[in-house]
């Protein structure tokens, strides 16, 4: 009697976690189709609708399973197309969500970097991205970056001219 009442439970469970397994492959077969799509003329411009949808995409699939392993990857890729089409806030929401919330993953020192990068490049918010930047230097300074950090911090904010100027005296 009692494995009856139990085979209902257990019949509810088992379905709930196929229908699950469905959707997020559903989810992994709309992103992975959109990629194809999105990055099959890599030499033309950038469908900026397209881009959008990937961006919804990845953010589905990285709202719906937080602990997926694909998550963080997805996370950054919306962040990445984010920053690319010039979608400052979301794009630095997303790297520090990325180092807020999967801080075991590799690419946590590009999103502290792209962060002081998007602040410097398209914000022009230049003492947020030399915090951020001096940060990434304390946390990374032997990543194939932080040669890069550092220039940016000694030349940030210098006109065209004033950089030519500078390289030309050596400096």
């Amino acid at each position: 009697m009692r494995v009856f009442r139990i085979l209902p439970v257990l019949l509810f469970v088992i379905m709930t976690a196929c229908n699950s397994d469905g959707e997020r492959k559903s989810l992994i077969n709309e992103i992975e189709s959109l990629e194809a799509e999105l990055y099959a003329d890599s030499l033309g411009p950038v469908d900026r609708q397209m881009a959008q949808e990937m961006i919804t995409a990845y953010d589905d699939f990285t709202n719906a399973y937080p602990g997926d392993s694909l998550a963080p990857e997805y996370l950054y890729k919306s962040s990445e197309i984010a920053m690319n089409l010039e979608m400052s806030g979301r794009a630095v929401e997303g790297f520090r969500k990325i180092m807020n919330n999967y801080p075991d993953f590799d690419k946590v020192p590009l999103c502290l970097f792209l962060q002081a990068f998007i602040y410097e490049n398209q914000m022009q918010q230049y003492d947020e991205a030399k915090k951020l930047y001096r940060e990434f230097l304390e946390k990374y300074p032997d990543h194939d970056l932080a040669e890069d950090a550092l220039v940016s911090i000694q030349n940030m904010g210098k006109s065209l001219e004033e950089l030519i100027k500078s390289w030309e005296a050596g400096e």
